[in-house]
């Protein structure tokens, strides 16, 4: 399972980022939700960290981020976590549609979108 807006406990505000980083919305998820590639926060203050590994036993669940610390957490416990913001539509997050003009071609002035 993974977590997203629609399966947290709740929902905080939402933050938004300067390009080229996605903005999140912070939400509170059941530990149990958490799959590799999935945000969390595991300290407070910083930016969320991504999921690489989730180990689960009967009573516990280790969670490693993308720097190879781990953390455990009861089974039962309710996290921090992080939903990103989709990527806007036609490009990547911070790349505007300007971004993406290609030259003009044959002695033209003006810009064109791409082919």
């Amino acid at each position: 399972m993974s977590a997203t807006l629609a399966n947290a406990t709740t929902v905080l505000k939402h933050l938004n980022s300067v390009p080229p980083v996605r903005g999140y919305t912070p939400t509170l998820h059941h530990v149990w939700h958490l799959s590799p590639g999935d945000l969390w926060r595991p300290v407070d203050g910083e930016r969320p960290r991504t999921v690489i590994v989730v180990r689960r036993s009967d009573d516990r669940i280790i969670v490693t981020d993308q720097y190879g610390a781990t953390f455990a957490y009861s089974a039962v416990a309710i996290i921090p976590t992080a939903v990103p913001d989709p990527f806007p539509l036609g490009g990547r997050a911070g790349q505007s549609r300007n971004s993406r003009l290609v030259p003009p071609r044959n002695g033209s002035v003006t810009w064109r979108a791409p082919a």
